[in-house]
């Protein structure tokens, strides 16, 4: 069978392209160390979610009686979060494939610009895409559906042209399929359910769904 390949791929960031959550508990798990204390930071890191995380995280994790500089700890753990991220395995040759074939890509993050920016430059990805979309772009974010409308136009493409990919199924899965977006559930960057339609155990698997559906 001839592969399918999508005028555009749009991509979440975050435990789709790469593994934020084990960059975390590596940060967390030497931070810890660090204080001497191993106490619930890793708890606190993979199990809240508002926009100062880290921050939220550090401050819990003193209050719970460790004695730390609240700036040296924050500046740790952002320092080496970073310092472990790196893209899934696969994730790579996934991309270059893509891209070798004419494939437009894209990225939409819930993050804020400057730290979807590091991420992207840590793993050296930047160039692969053609457009970066985070809060800031439009002052929309997922699953408002208007991010992946105006994504769209963006990059001069239809809904029926193009292929979503995200963890998240309440923000990356369902909300683009509402608009005929084919999409795809990335569970290997997930806790969740896998999706009941179309999922990728690991990276490769994408290319794998793409070239069995003639779409």
């Amino acid at each position: 069978m001839n592969r399918f390949w999508p005028r555009a791929v749009i991509f979440d960031m975050d435990n789709t392209l790469h593994d934020l959550r084990g960059a975390r508990i590596a940060a967390a798990d030497a931070l810890m160390a660090y204080c001497g204390v191993f106490g619930d930071l890793q708890f606190y890191s993979l199990n809240r979610n508002p926009p100062t995380l880290i921050e939220d995280s550090v401050t819990a994790y003193i209050a719970d009686g460790v004695e730390g500089d609240f700036n040296e700890c924050t500046w740790l753990y952002h320092t080496l979060e970073h310092a472990c991220i790196s893209l899934f395995d696969g994730m790579n040759e996934v991309l270059k494939a893509l891209k070798t074939n004419g494939v437009k890509l894209a990225i939409i993050s819930n993050a804020d610009p400057e730290e979807t920016e590091r991420r992207l430059n840590t793993m050296h990805i930047m160039p692969y895409f053609d457009a970066v979309v985070t809060p800031d772009t439009f002052g929309i974010k997922k699953p408002n559906p208007l991010v992946f409308e105006k994504t769209l136009e963006l990059l001069g493409v239809s809904a029926e042209e193009a292929v979503m990919i995200g963890d998240k199924k309440d923000r990356d899965v369902f909300p683009p399929r509402e608009l005929n977006i084919f999409a795809i559930h990335a569970v290997y960057g997930t806790l969740e359910q896998p999706d009941t339609e179309y999922t990728a155990a690991k990276p490769s698997e994408i290319l794998e769904i793409l070239s069995r559906t003639d779409n």
